[in-house]
C-alpha cells in the first residue's frame, strides 16, 4: 500500500507539470504523444537489452485492454485538469476506488468484504466534500469522472497482468500505444512547445514512469479492492499543488474530505492487518 500511496504523490506532480505545460497552448493529444515518446526514450536501454522477445506479451488481449483503458483515462485526465481548478478534477478523478473495488468482485472475482465497502463510501465521500460540484453541469466534471471509471479499468487489468508480465514490459505497450494513438492528432494540432514547456514534459513523464513502475509492483502485492483507496493520497497533494503552483485557494471541504479520506484508509490498513 505505500507504493500505491508513494505512486499516487508522483502522479499529482506529473498532472501539475502537464497543466503548466498545456495553459501555454499545447493541444490536449500533445500531452499524451509527449509522454510515449519520452517514456520510450527513458527505458530505451532496457529496450536494447531485452530486444524483441523481451517485449513479447503472454496476454495480447488484456495488454490491449491496459493500453485502452489508459488512453481513455490520460485523455480524460488532461481534459478536467484543463476545465477544472487543479484539485477538484483530482478529487473527482479520484472516485474511482468504489468503481475498482466493484469491478474486482465483477471481473477478479476479488471478495466485497464490509471493511472494502465502508472505506470506498467513506472516502468516496470526502471526494464530494473536497470537488463540492453545486450542481453546476461541466464538461470537465465529465472528463474527470470517466478518468476515474478508466482509471479503475487500468487498476484490475494491472493486477491480471502483474502474474505473467513484468513492469517495464507493461509500461512499454503503453508508450508504444501512447505514441501511435496520438502522433496523428498532434502532428495536425502542431504547436511548437517552449523550452520551459518540453522540460514540464520531460519531468511529468519521469513522474510518471516512476508511478506507473511502483502501480505495477503494488498490484503483484496487494488486491486491486485493497489498493484503489491508497490513491487518494493525491488530493490533499494535487490540493497543495494547486494551490502553490496556481494560486487557488481550496475550499471549506478540503479538511474534512481528507480527514474522511484517511481514516478510511487507516480503516483499510488495519483491517488488511488483522487478517
Amino acid at each position: 500500500m505505500a507504493l500505491m500511496v508513494g505512486a499516487s504523490l508522483l502522479f499529482s506532480v506529473m498532472g501539475a507539470c502537464y497543466r503548466v505545460a498545456l495553459q501555454e497552448g499545447l493541444p490536449t493529444p500533445a500531452a499524451p504523444f509527449a509522454r510515449g515518446v519520452i517514456t520510450l526514450l527513458i527505458i530505451l536501454p532496457w529496450l536494447l537489452r531485452v530486444g524483441g522477445a523481451g517485449m513479447v506479451t503472454r496476454r495480447p488481449w488484456l495488454m490491449t485492454w491496459r493500453c485502452v483503458a489508459g488512453l481513455v483515462a490520460f485523455q480524460c485526465s488532461m481534459l478536467a485538469l484543463l476545465l477544472l481548478p487543479l484539485a477538484d478534477a483530482v478529487a473527482i478523478g479520484q472516485a474511482r476506488p468504489i468503481w475498482a473495488i466493484c469491478l474486482a468482485a465483477l471481473l477478479l472475482n476479488e471478495a466485497l468484504r464490509r471493511d472494502r465497502v465502508v472505506a470506498a463510501a467513506v472516502g468516496f465521500l470526502g471526494v464530494l466534500i473536497i470537488a463540492n460540484p453545486g450542481g453546476h453541469f461541466s464538461w470537465g466534471l465529465v472528463a474527470a469522472v470517466g478518468a476515474g471509471i478508466s482509471g479503475a479499468l487500468v487498476l484490475i487489468s494491472l493486477k491480471k497482468l502483474a502474474t505473467t508480465e513484468p513492469p517495464m514490459r507493461i509500461i512499454a505497450w503503453y508508450a508504444i500505444a501512447s505514441t501511435v494513438c496520438w502522433a496523428p492528432l498532434t502532428a495536425m494540432l502542431w504547436v511548437t512547445p517552449s523550452w520551459q514547456a518540453v522540460g514540464l514534459l520531460v519531468f511529468g513523464t519521469l513522474m510518471s514512469v516512476v508511478g506507473d513502475y511502483m502501480v505495477s509492483m503494488a498490484a503483484r502485492r496487494a488486491e486491486a479492492g485493497l489498493l484503489a483507496p491508497m490513491e487518494y493520497a493525491q488530493i490533499p497533494s494535487g490540493a497543495l499543488l494547486g494551490w502553490l503552483v496556481f494560486s487557488e485557494m481550496p475550499g471549506w471541504g478540503l479538511p474534512v474530505g481528507v480527514a474522511l479520506m484517511l481514516g478510511a484508509s487507516l480503516y483499510l490498513a488495519r483491517s488488511a492487518g488483522r487478517r
